[in-house]
């Protein structure tokens, strides 16, 4: 599964042809670069991950915390002159 991370540094990023999505934290380099050249016929150059921690939030009127999931967060590089129009539009 993935998500664009449609954020200023995102679209600033994109302008560079580089772009942000938001992953599944079972998925792999290979798995992210797959599904991207599948989905928008692009060719990847380059895949980071980075696993974000979720936050920390309250509940309720006891002063109840609770903690959202762990994320996956990675950043994909393609081809100089291809781009991913989803983000442009954006932009």
């Amino acid at each position: 599964m993935l998500k664009p991370l449609r954020t200023e540094k995102s679209l600033r990023q994109a302008a560079l042809g580089r772009y942000t999505f938001a992953a599944d934290l079972l998925v792999n380099k290979t798995d992210i670069k797959r599904s991207v050249e599948k989905l928008f016929g692009v060719q990847v150059v380059k895949v980071q991950t980075a696993v974000m921690p979720g936050k920390s939030y309250r509940t309720g009127r006891k002063a109840g915390y609770a903690t959202r999931s762990d994320w996956k967060k990675a950043t994909v590089t393609v081809k100089s002159g291809q781009k991913i129009d989803l983000f442009e539009a954006a932009a």
